[in-house]
């Protein structure tokens, strides 16, 4: 989906011009409210673009309105609760001329809009609520829908809140800024050190090679510490560091091994899989963020034949002599 701007002399005159984009989708919220409670509004098909005449007479005739960031988008929201504890933390230097707006004359909560390209793919579609040490929200990030749904929406410019104002604009004239993910998690991490807790989610049972009933993983005895990460360091159960072969952008941890469960996962592709997954990303077979489907498996298998035949010369051997075992019956 498209992050397009339209123009300023647009015929919306409802909506701000940073809004007017391809890639946010908005909501019809009742006037004075903040949510909407109504079954299947998350749904991507149900998200109206910014020049919906529909739209545009709902709020012309008084009512709220919510939006969020549809699929492909690099827009995150950040909704703060708690302005001095997330400045203090440095949510002051990450927000700081970008597009914000607040309900509250002392600006204590508001909303900021960001651009962030490398957003963690498996985050999409989610919010992340970070709390400080006593359980207390200081922020929520809102990131951009998945294909199916998003994880919450957030009520736009020129509501009106349910104490009674109105949504204000910082600057009306205000871009939104890009920043890194790297900065987002320092922040959350400034916060709460466990805020965002990133793990290795549990992978799919892996294509069996013919004839073996084994995946390739077990017929070669592959091992994801075939391919280290580089500057590994541990953390907990598993080895992070950067990516061996796209690298990192940031300090180095895009990337987790366990050897324990026998699988990996790139944070910034939002993928993983066994150590034949990890094998042929390495080899060069696939690129991280391609499918390992059924024409990348049968050429990781053809490599790997090649330069271990005695593992297809030794299975021989063995069903030769489950043969003959079974003729002397």
């Amino acid at each position: 989906m498209s992050g397009t701007v339209s123009h300023p002399s647009s015929s919306c005159e409802f909506i701000p011009w940073q809004l007017r984009r391809d890639d946010l989708l908005y909501v019809m919220l009742p006037a004075g409210h903040k949510g909407l409670q109504v079954p299947g509004w998350n749904k991507i098909c149900n998200g109206m673009r910014w020049d919906n005449p529909i739209l545009s007479a709902h709020i012309a005739g008084g009512g709220n309105y919510g939006m969020y960031p549809g699929p492909g988008s690099s827009l995150l929201f950040v909704d703060v609760d708690d302005a001095d504890f997330f400045h203090k933390a440095g949510g002051d230097r990450l927000v700081d001329g970008t597009y914000r707006y607040s309900a509250w004359d002392d600006r204590h909560k508001y909303r900021a809009l960001l651009e962030c390209q490398d957003i963690p793919n498996h985050f999409r579609g989610h919010k992340i609520s970070v709390r400080d040490a006593d359980q207390r929200v200081i922020l929520e990030l809102f990131f951009p829908a998945n294909n199916e749904k998003t994880g919450g929406q957030c009520v736009a410019p020129g509501s009106i809140h349910p104490n009674g104002n109105r949504y204000e604009p910082f600057d009306p004239d205000a871009s939104i800024l890009p920043v890194s993910w790297d900065s987002i998690q320092e922040v959350a991490t400034a916060i709460n050190p466990d805020a965002i807790r990133e793990t290795i989610p549990d992978i799919k049972q892996q294509p069996r090679a013919p004839g073996s009933g084994k995946t390739l993983s077990e017929r070669y005895g592959l091992s994801v510490m075939d391919h280290l990460p580089d500057n590994p360091y541990m953390a907990g159960p598993e080895i992070r560091g950067a990516h061996p072969v796209h690298g990192s952008t940031s300090k180095g941890g895009n990337v987790a091994i366990n050897p324990t469960k026998g699988s990996f996962y790139c944070f910034r592709c939002g993928r993983g899989g066994d150590a034949a997954i990890w094998d042929a990303i390495n080899r060069g077979i696939i690129r991280c963020d391609e499918p390992y489907d059924d024409d990348a498996f049968k050429k990781h298998a053809e490599v790997l034949e090649h330069e271990r035949p005695e593992v297809k010369l030794f299975e021989r051997l063995a069903w030769k002599k489950r043969q003959q075992a079974r003729g002397k019956r």
